[in-house]
């Protein structure tokens, strides 16, 4: 059973009349009621009955075209949604991050990602560097946010790229007890 065969049916079963449906499909009404007559015989059980007025569906009919409908439905939702996966409008972004290091600035990011790609699933791991770098390695996440200066050993280097997001003043906080030496 094929795609086709729903559609012609539920052509069929809506214009009751194989004339009208074959018009509207584009099709040969001879080439449509063959493939009705494969239709059924491959189910076993007639869909339609054959009246002066055109065709009426069956008891057995009736049940078949719900679920027809249903499964043309599903075939048409999986197609745009490869489509929309395609374009990266729809999918998943699994993220590793270093936690509270960069929440400050991801959260915002995040939000603004969220609004232009509503339909991808963000998942956000707290991960150090080296998970991360084994992570995108290994493909378990797509994006690590991390401190990578000295994290990346030479061969990784071949298989993975960094990027510079932030420059980030760090300061040493302490007390002026002489003790620690600072002054």
């Amino acid at each position: 059973m094929e795609l086709r065969h729903f559609r012609y049916f539920i052509a069929v079963a809506e214009e009751s009349s194989l004339g009208r449906a074959a018009h509207r499909l584009h099709v040969s009404q001879p080439a449509l009621s063959q493939q009705i007559s494969d239709l059924e015989e491959e189910l076993g059980l007639k869909l339609f009955t054959r009246n002066s007025r055109g065709v009426e569906l069956t008891e057995a009919g009736r049940p078949f075209l719900i679920a027809g409908r249903r499964v043309l439905l599903g075939a048409n939702q999986a197609a745009e949604q490869a489509q929309e996966a395609a374009k990266g409008e729809r999918g998943r972004l699994v993220i590793g991050s270093l936690g509270v290091a960069t929440i400050s600035f991801l959260s915002g990011a995040l939000a603004r990602f969220r609004e232009q790609h509503p339909l991808v699933e963000i998942t956000l791991l707290r991960m150090n560097t080296q998970a991360q770098v084994e992570g995108v390695l290994t493909g378990s996440i797509m994006l690590g946010i991390g401190l990578y200066g000295y994290a990346i050993e030479e061969y990784e280097e071949q298989q993975i790229s960094t990027r510079l997001l932030l420059r980030s003043q760090v300061y040493l906080l302490h007390s002026n007890n002489p003790l620690l030496g600072f002054h």
